[in-house]
């Protein structure tokens, strides 16, 4: 395979294309002459990311490896659609580029989205990878990932952008732990931007990758390689618990938790992240890497570690509205945190189910109406999902549960006996 010197210049210039069949794969490949006969490091990457997003990883690879960015169809920059590819697809693809550039042995970094693919690809080939890392799993089952990215893709397909890129920046970045990610105001309204503004081709991508997550029905093999998966503490999109599930798997699997990060760890957390990856590709000890610590993956995958803690609110009843029926209902909510809640009706409604689609619970003082889903009803009570629609009211819920959850509303005597 032919590298090139590596340039800022060069990492913005238009990417090499490579045709398999129908198929156009970009890429980027970048050397130092005293490194190429080093396994080259491919980086697949995830949603809303670009060569770009890595330039500060490869000029750190590239002292030691030779590094390739890698789009496939609909990945990253790729405006190629695809819809009638599935992740296996992907695999294969990424199987054929190897081939095609005569690549004995690949380091594969899988981000997000892109781990999925560099999973499948290792385990079916394990004799061409010679590491594998990955952060932020995303193929797990888990019903409330579910929920949301089914609503991520009706708001979509709706063109309601701006509650989309709400969902998408709420879903991202842990909104219950900016003081310990340190994630500023104007990141997330940055992030909110380049997701509200995405154009058709964009849009009909994420769709596409979405609906490919959501087809996927498991991992049939896991990896044999030595594998690294790391993953924000505070992750709660593809929780750390569902990475360590993942390593635990692997027969050379080590599970790393970056320290005061979320699913946006290597960007959030550049210096530990890329020193832990860096590190472990090097087949150097990741042992005491500052700001990242090293679990047993199978006793971290089942323990109870909640991301979020959860408050129960002094102040009762609170107003269910339910939009598609007209109905409003008087429930009591037993417990919230910025992902859910769980709400006890007081009067009974089967009607109130898992299909219901247009909720929205009322909280005076968080300054309006928030959108829930219900995940599981056992008898009155109702495990519920709250999807962020707006930016503001996002930061008008954080406020509340942090602020006002215990100030107390004055209600009647009678009321009082039914809350009893």
């Amino acid at each position: 395979m032919d590298f090139s010197p590596f340039s800022v210049a060069a990492l913005r210039a238009a990417p090499q294309t490579l045709w398999i069949g129908q198929y156009k794969l970009e890429y980027q490949a970048f050397s130092q002459p005293q490194n190429r006969h080093q396994p080259a490091v491919i980086f697949l990457g995830g949603a809303f990311q670009s060569f770009g997003s890595f330039r500060h990883e490869v000029e750190r690879v590239l002292s030691t490896h030779p590094v390739i960015l890698l789009d496939l169809p609909s990945q990253g920059s790729n405006r190629q659609l695809a819809p009638e590819l599935s992740l296996a697809d992907y695999a294969d693809l990424l199987h054929a580029f190897v081939q095609k550039q005569q690549l004995e042995q690949v380091i594969l970094l899988g981000i997000s989205y892109g781990s999925a693919m560099a999973s499948i690809y290792a385990s079916q080939h394990p004799q061409q990878v010679d590491k594998l890392l990955l952060s932020g799993i995303t193929c797990f089952r888990r019903h409330s990932l579910i929920t949301l990215l089914e609503d991520s893709l009706a708001l979509l397909q709706q063109g309601e952008m701006d509650a989309f890129a709400t969902t998408a920046v709420c879903n991202l970045i842990n909104h219950s732990r900016l003081e310990q990610t340190e994630v500023s105001p104007t990141y997330r309204k940055l992030l909110y931007r380049q997701i509200a503004r995405l154009d058709n081709n964009e849009r009909a991508r994420y769709a596409q990758n979405t609906q490919r997550l959501l087809d996927f029905t498991g991992f049939d093999q896991f990896p044999t390689v030595p594998t690294l998966v790391a993953t924000g503490e505070f992750d709660n999109f593809t929780l750390p618990s569902e990475n360590a599930a993942f390593a635990s798997q692997c027969a050379q699997g080590q599970f790393a938790v970056i320290h005061n990060a979320d699913h946006l760890a290597q960007f959030e957390r550049r210096e530990p992240a890329c020193n832990l990856f860096h590190r472990f590709l090097c087949g150097e000890s990741i042992d005491g890497i500052d700001g990242t610590s090293l679990y047993s993956a199978r006793q971290f995958a089942s323990g109870n570690r909640r991301l979020q803690g959860r408050e129960r609110p002094l102040e009762q009843p609170y107003t269910l509205i339910d939009e598609a029926s007209g109905k409003t209902h008087t429930v009591r909510i037993s417990n919230i945190n910025f992902a859910g809640c769980v709400i006890q009706q007081l009067q009974p409604d089967l009607a109130l189910n898992e299909h219901c689609q247009h909720l929205y619970l009322q909280l005076p003082e968080a300054g309006g109406c928030f959108h829930i889903r219900i995940l599981e009803r056992e008898r009155q009570q109702l495990r519920c999902l709250i999807i962020q629609r707006n930016l503001k009211q996002a930061d008008q819920l954080r406020h509340y549960l942090r602020h006002h959850v215990p100030m107390i509303r004055q209600e009647s005597p009678a009321l009082d006996s039914q809350l009893a």
